[in-house]
């Protein structure tokens, strides 16, 4: 089995929000295992956290937005595309904005940031999802169905219909 990852150091990226013409910085930072992947408000007081879980998707109109409390960020989607990709387990992500840097509309410009903070691999195993019978999900007030299929190979297909 396969250990969780983090990263070596903090590094940070600094732009505009998409859709909140905001600036603002990201810092991703290292986060101990088994922590996951979680947004820090540094620009509220008591700097509150939220995770990134679809149980904290309050919106997802134009973005996919998150929040725990008074913490909210909007447009998530890139970020979280890059630590996906690259595997990291456990991170956080600290913003002093309500939204993550757009740069170039692309997941690019966070794994460049992440890869220059270099990867370390922890002592806890690294939890995996297997799908072994088809999962249905569905919420008629907001929109939305979901439906996993198991697979021997990894396959996405999405559709968002505005």
């Amino acid at each position: 089995m396969e250990q969780q990852h983090t990263i070596g150091k903090a590094v940070s990226i600094t732009g505009v929000g998409l859709h909140t013409g905001n600036r603002s910085t990201l810092t991703f930072l290292p986060a101990p295992p088994n922590s996951g992947i979680v947004f820090r408000r540094v620009d509220l007081p008591n700097r509150p956290e939220v995770k990134a879980d679809i149980d904290n998707v309050v919106d997802i109109s134009r973005g996919t937005t998150i929040q725990k409390g008074e913490a909210r960020v909007h447009t998530t989607e890139h970020v979280l595309a890059a630590i996906a990709g690259l595997m990291i387990d456990n991170v956080m992500i600290e913003l002093d904005a309500n939204e993550p840097p757009v740069i170039d509309g692309s997941a690019m410009p966070f794994v460049q940031t992440l890869k220059a903070a270099g990867f370390v691999e922890q002592d806890s195993p690294r939890d995996y999802l297997i799908i072994e019978k088809p999962i249905a999900y569905s919420d008629e007030k907001r929109g939305i169905d979901i439906i996993a299929f198991p697979s021997d190979e990894f396959r996405i297909t999405f559709l968002v219909d505005y």
